[in-house]
């Protein structure tokens, strides 16, 4: 406390919860989720309700094992959750992702089938099988383990609703990929980018899808 003439000056202390501050330091990952629920105005009524009423969480309750297996699938809100979720991801080198979706496959995590996708990075590395809940309202904030999340652009506004890949089966993956996204998409780019990594790397699959 100061005293200057007849004026007492206290000084003011602002207290600020340790939670709060790292909510203010941490980097959002997705769109707000005012912006993903408007994604659900892509699907019928009845399977938008039951997005809206799954859990919402970054990862599920009843998950066990590996973040993104069969067993413990990643929450995402819908198909187009699952592509923009995927198209935000990045391997161990920073580079995005080709990715096709091989089908749905009961899990013991969820009373829901689940989605599989078949992902390897722009380089030729990290081959790998990631599973998607999309009965969830919003997109998981968690990566699987040797991924990232690259964080929402605010400049953009929003998270784009492609990538270098889609949610149905390519043949002969990756490499029928560049005409599939051309069909699905409509990009000549995203296709000719895709043509010059593969012409690049090797891509040669570690397993049977």
């Amino acid at each position: 406390m100061t005293v200057v003439g007849n004026r007492t000056h206290v000084p003011v202390v602002t207290v600020v919860d340790e939670g709060t501050m790292l909510g203010f330091l941490k980097k959002r990952i997705h769109e707000p989720v005012k912006q993903q629920h408007a994604d659900l105005d892509h699907y019928p009524d009845m399977f938008a309700r039951q997005i809206l009423g799954g859990e919402d969480c970054d990862e599920i309750s009843g998950g066990q094992g590996e973040f993104g297996s069969r067993t413990n699938p990643i929450p995402v809100n819908g198909s187009l959750g699952e592509i923009k979720y995927l198209a935000k991801l990045r391997g161990k080198a920073g580079n995005a992702l080709f990715f096709h979706r091989i089908g749905s496959v009961h899990s013991p995590a969820t009373e829901h089938s689940v989605d599989l996708y078949v992902v390897v990075c722009l380089d030729g590395t990290q081959w790998n099988k990631l599973y998607f809940d999309m009965y969830h309202p919003r997109r998981s904030n968690r990566a699987p383990e040797g991924y990232t999340l690259m964080p929402f652009n605010k400049r953009l506004g929003m998270d784009l609703p492609m990538g270098y890949g889609v949610n149905e089966l390519v043949d002969d993956f990756p490499h029928g990929l560049p005409d599939m996204l051309t069909s699905v998409y409509g990009s000549q780019a995203m296709a000719r980018h895709s043509r010059e990594w593969l012409s690049k790397y090797d891509f040669t699959r570690p397993f049977k899808s």
